[in-house]
This record gives C-alpha cells, structure tokens and sequence, in this order.
C-alpha cells in the first residue's frame, strides 16, 4: 500500500512540472520573439479593435501580438510626421484603395496612391499569416499569429524598415 502512495506522490511531482513546461509552441514562439528584439523590434501584446466585418453586428476585439519598429531620430530628421493608419486583414465596406479582403481601421482616404501602391506591395511579400499593419509617428508595426521561421522575422524587419524609408 505505500508503495502506491509513493507512485501517485512521484506522478503528481512529474505532472505538475510537465504542466509547467512549455509547449513546442511556445518554444518556437519565443525563438522568434528573441530574434525580433535582437533586430530592434519591440514585441508587445497589445489590445486590438478589429473594424467591424460586413455582416458582422459587433466589432472582433483581442489581444494580439505586436511587432514594432520604433521611429528613431536618425529616421524621424527633417520629416513631417507619417499619417497614423491602421489596416486589417477583414472585409467590410472602408476598403478605399486597399487590396482585396483588407479593410481600414484607421487612415482612410488620408494616403496617396504611391502610399497605397507601397502597402499593397508590403501585403503581397509578408507572411500569410499578417492580418493587420498600422503606422503611428512613433513606429511602425505588423500583427501577426507568428508562424513561421527565424527568416519571417528577418522578412517582417525588412518589410518594417520599408515602411519607415518611405515614412508611412
């Protein structure tokens, strides 16, 4: 009899620390988090209010996880401050200029054509899994549900840099 006693005390210690590991998910998550920041990349998860999607009654609010690049001074000299916007990888109607299935959160009509040329490009080359973009004068960022390889995150930072270069 204590010998069951000491098995189930030896399985409830291994349970709990396996309970505690993280998954081969999170592993990978944290991968390409360090390799983000190592880049400059600010990782953050942050509160995020989707527009509202034709169809839809209410508008999809959720955490998401973040990736910036902050606009520096050596980037920000002799600039006018970028137009704030905001798009999103969902279909309703504030869609002006955008490419198909994307939507404006925020910004809309307020972007030239060159602008929009240069974000259409940026949707084409970033990951799949991109459903959201946005420019504030303080940095530029991508929404992502981090799938992928370290070489996404390297694309995700060229892509950041792009947007920066061209002040979006």
């Amino acid at each position: 009899m204590n010998w069951v006693f000491i098995v189930l005390i030896l399985l409830a210690i291994v349970g709990s620390m396996m309970w505690m590991m993280p998954s081969p998910r999170q592993r990978a998550q944290a991968l390409l988090r360090q390799k983000a920041m190592r880049l400059g990349i600010q990782v953050q998860i942050s509160r995020l209010l989707f527009p509202r999607a034709l169809g839809e009654a209410v508008a999809d609010e959720r955490d998401c996880t973040a990736y910036r690049l902050a606009r520096t001074q050596d980037r920000r000299r002799g600039r006018q401050a970028p137009v704030p916007w905001q798009i999103f990888k969902v279909r309703s109607h504030a869609n002006t200029g955008l490419p198909e299935g994307w939507s404006w959160g925020r910004g809309e009509g307020q972007l030239t054509s060159e602008q929009l040329a240069l974000i259409a490009g940026l949707i084409e080359i970033l990951p799949a899994d991109v459903y959201a973009l946005e420019s504030t004068p303080v940095s530029a960022g991508v929404y992502w549900n981090e799938h992928g390889d370290l070489d996404t995150v390297d694309l995700v930072f060229e892509n950041l840099e792009k947007m920066l270069e061209a002040n979006l």
